[in-house]
């Protein structure tokens, strides 16, 4: 394992005689190389609101987290044989929340310890079968998890789960977020509807489609339409907006007030984004993958426009978003000499970001 830390400058090739490109928005600031994870697959990735901490989850049940500025070896902690479906740090970067997957899926809080490598179980909670994903309010105080049929709401002080909201989803759901306060709840399901929530009464607000293929270009002929629908789905702090990105890489946002379309942005070449890359910041925008998996773009929904945020020499695996969009972290794979190695990146969004 190798950290280095510090504004590390991205390289993105151009062709000969084109133009440079744009310079990105975001700096990578911490670099977590060959990370090792003794052969077990990486599936989540978490980090904290203000940068300091970076997870991961692995399959084994493992999960580590880092300190970057500390230089220290990460700590190393989990429950054998419980495959890490999703972490989540609160906003206060001081806990974490992971969700191990066994037979029922358990959720479990972890404070650190004394030492800085040191991570200690804090509570679990048992919340059901088929439980695929975390989200923490503004606050951290509530905590959604997300499973096959129904959304759990968790009060952390317990834990306790304070409400189960059944899908109305004709399919299993495929994504979900929870607004900052706590008053707006989104999910999508397979068979392409994205519908957005109020929690307390439990009543659906609007639904959106997103089963139409928006691929630019005809079909080969013989082929029919594909199975479209939301692998990310995203609410702005106050839940007035609302966003998803398709399997096909095709970007949505809505005005949930009046239920219109504000923007839709579909690319020939775009493919399905990495799990965890779609957060509004809080002045509205929206950061989300770029349709070659190796970076980030922010997109300004006012003007309909989008700037390249962060972009790497290695496909994103797997994303986390902190809670304002003011960073991002990312874990890229590659097979070296016949073994798979995964590194970490820690971008942060500069100030004042792109006009």
């Amino acid at each position: 394992m190798r950290i280095v830390v510090g504004v590390l400058t991205a390289v993105v090739a151009s062709g000969c005689g084109q133009a440079p490109p744009a310079r990105p928005l975001a700096a990578r600031v911490t670099e977590i190389a060959e990370v090792n994870t003794a052969g077990a697959y990486v599936d989540t990735i978490a980090l904290s609101r203000d940068g300091s901490r970076v997870a991961i989850g692995q399959r084994n049940g493992s999960i580590r987290v880092w300190t970057p500025a500390s230089g220290t070896e990460p700590a190393t902690f989990g429950v054998s044989r419980q495959a890490v479906a999703d972490l989540a740090f609160a906003p206060s970067g001081d806990l974490l929340a992971s969700l191990g997957v066994y037979r029922e899926g358990t959720l479990r809080l972890w404070r650190p310890g004394v030492s800085p490598n040191a991570w200690a179980e804090l509570a679990s909670l048992s919340v059901g079968h088929r439980c695929l994903g975390l989200r923490f309010d503004g606050l951290g105080e509530r905590l959604a998890v997300m499973c096959a049929r129904e959304v759990v709401i968790v009060d952390v002080s317990g834990p306790t789960a304070i409400a189960r909201l059944t899908s109305s989803h004709r399919e299993e759901l495929t994504a979900f977020d929870l607004a900052a306060n706590a008053r707006r709840l989104i999910t999508a399901g397979h068979e392409g509807d994205v519908t957005v929530w109020d929690p307390v009464s439990a009543s659906a607000l609007h639904t959106f489609s997103v089963a139409r293929s928006r691929r630019p270009g005809l079909l080969p002929r013989g082929l029919p339409e594909p199975e479209v629908w939301a692998v990310l789905v995203a609410l702005s702090p106050d839940g007035s907006k609302a966003a998803a990105v398709t399997i096909e890489g095709t970007v949505y946002a809505w005005d949930v007030t009046t239920g219109t379309e504000i923007l839709i942005e579909a690319h020939a070449e775009a493919g399905g984004p990495p799990a965890g890359a779609l957060r509004f910041t809080e002045d509205g925008r929206l950061l989300a993958p770029t349709n070659d998996r190796r970076g980030m773009r922010l997109f300004d929904l006012t003007r309909k426009t989008s700037h390249l945020a962060g972009t790497g020499a290695k496909n994103y695996a797997v994303v986390a978003i902190t809670d304002d969009a003011a960073g991002f972290a990312a874990v890229t794979s590659a097979m070296e000499s016949g073994k798979l190695v995964y590194d970490v990146e820690v971008w942060r969004m500069e100030p004042a970001t792109g006009s």
